[in-house]
């Protein structure tokens, strides 16, 4: 009896896991994160109690998502009507979870940074100078095709809503121009944050969905890509 009443709470608590990432976009956004994460850490070597820092820090974020989310259930269900106690519960434990990612950032950052920069830079270092209308032209390039595809697609309007989104391929064109530009990790680093923030704003908003933000982001990137290959 113990072994099946431990399975299923096992299993409840999976069914509560996979709940919570199919309504909730940030622990999705969380979960990717996570991956991508575990998975770059592969290939720099890392030493075994950075890889527990790693984990444990990815649990924290992940569980204080998760009890955001439950308490949010909780409010929802209790109280009906709007009220400033409910939004306040909901804020705090939001802040919660901003505190957690905040320190994934900084415990990232020390962990992996360093092995990043020095991997990226002396890759960066062979590339050749070129010139900085490129940007333009590939910015240009990029925006053009965005108009061209949601004319084609008819959803959305030329500069606001619809498939690719136009924010997000502007912002990632504009990174990798800099990056090739700059040849300099920490300001890619920082421009590839700030595209992040751009994109996640779109949905966030509601003006797009993540698969058109997605879709804009790998279209101006990969134009921009290809026009700098092209030059090269």
């Amino acid at each position: 009896m113990k072994t099946k009443s431990w399975w299923k709470s096992l299993g409840y608590a999976i069914e509560g896991v996979l709940d919570a990432t199919k309504t909730e976009k940030n622990l999705k956004i969380h979960i990717i994160f996570s991956v991508l994460i575990l998975f770059l850490a592969l290939f720099f070597n890392l030493k075994f109690l950075e890889y527990i820092i790693l984990t444990i820090t990815i649990s924290l974020v992940i569980a204080a998502e998760l009890f955001n989310t439950a308490i949010e259930y909780l409010v929802d269900a209790l109280i009906k009507e709007k009220s400033e106690v409910a939004k306040r519960v909901k804020d705090v434990s939001a802040g919660a979870v901003l505190i957690t990612a905040f320190g994934a950032i900084f415990v990232g950052y020390f962990v992996l940074f360093e092995r990043i920069k020095n991997a990226l830079s002396f890759n960066l270092q062979k590339l050749p100078n070129l010139p900085h209308h490129i940007a333009i032209v590939s910015l240009v390039i990029t925006i053009a095709l965005v108009v061209i595809i949601k004319s084609l697609i008819g959803r959305g309007e030329p500069l606001h809503g619809g498939m690719p989104s136009g924010h997000s391929a502007v912002a990632f064109s504009i990174l990798i121009s800099v990056i090739y530009l700059t040849k300099d990790v920490a300001v890619s680093l920082l421009v590839f944050l700030l595209c992040v923030l751009v994109a996640e704003s779109r949905v966030r908003l509601k003006v797009h969905s993540m698969s058109e933000v997605i879709m804009g982001g790998l279209l101006g990137s990969g134009v921009t890509f290809l026009i700098f290959i092209l030059i090269l």
